[in-house]
């Protein structure tokens, strides 16, 4: 009874309730960008052992994998993802979508290009497509959304990329290592650089732990 009362009478009950729930997200970010540095610790990419395969065995196998997908491709529709940097540029990724005879659909990571280009091409592809199959990106808890019938997406986020062309995708997408269009650089995705998720998920765990100290002080739990 003694503890209900003391939060009755709390002395900064907004900043108390409100407060956690920010402490709540700062932990979900944390552990998000935890899961990230996890994640990229245990996946390689290897140019041995390419498979040639068909669409309808995409799905089957795991990211990561080098591949070269055979088969004739019509071009759908392409985007610009947002805020990719490449040898110290920023710049945008081209994400295509294609089809083939079946109808059956799939996204492409084409690669980089400048700010200021706008002749870059893109078109039908007669020979498959050569590179990784990587898994679909996930929005952070905070991240910006992605705009229906926009020509630039934040993430290549398969249900978004599903609604907005009201199609189905592979459950993966395919990252391109060679012939990627022209005017459009191949983004190797084995450069040395790691992103820092970790330093990210102790920084948004130190901010938890200090707002929570400030929290409990102001309403003199300790």
């Amino acid at each position: 009874m003694e503890k209900l009362n003391k939060f009755k009478s709390l002395p900064h009950k907004i900043l108390f309730y409100f407060g956690f729930i920010v402490v709540l997200i700062f932990l979900s970010l944390s552990y998000w960008q935890l899961n990230r540095y996890q994640m990229n610790k245990t996946i390689t990419y290897e140019k041995e052992n390419q498979m040639n395969i068909q669409i309808n065995e995409l799905n089957e196998l795991e990211a990561s994998s080098f591949i070269k997908l055979e088969g004739t491709y019509t071009l759908v529709d392409y985007y610009k993802l947002r805020s990719r940097v490449h040898n110290g540029m920023s710049g945008l990724n081209v994400i295509a979508i294609y089809k083939n005879q079946d109808n059956l659909y799939l996204a492409v990571n084409h690669g980089w290009i400048s700010l200021d280009n706008n002749n870059f091409k893109i078109g039908d592809f007669n020979y498959g497509f050569e590179g990784y199959l990587l898994n679909y990106d996930t929005k952070s808890p905070i991240g910006q959304d992605d705009v229906l019938q926009s020509d630039y997406i934040f993430r290549i986020d398969k249900f978004f990329l599903q609604t907005d062309q009201n199609i189905k995708l592979t459950n993966k997408y395919i990252h391109l290592s060679n012939n990627c269009g022209l005017g459009i650089e191949c983004v190797e995705l084995d450069t040395g650089y790691e992103p820092p998720h970790l330093s990210y998920s102790v920084q948004w765990l130190f901010f938890a732990i200090c707002l929570s100290i400030v929290i409990l002080r102001k309403n003199n739990f300790i």
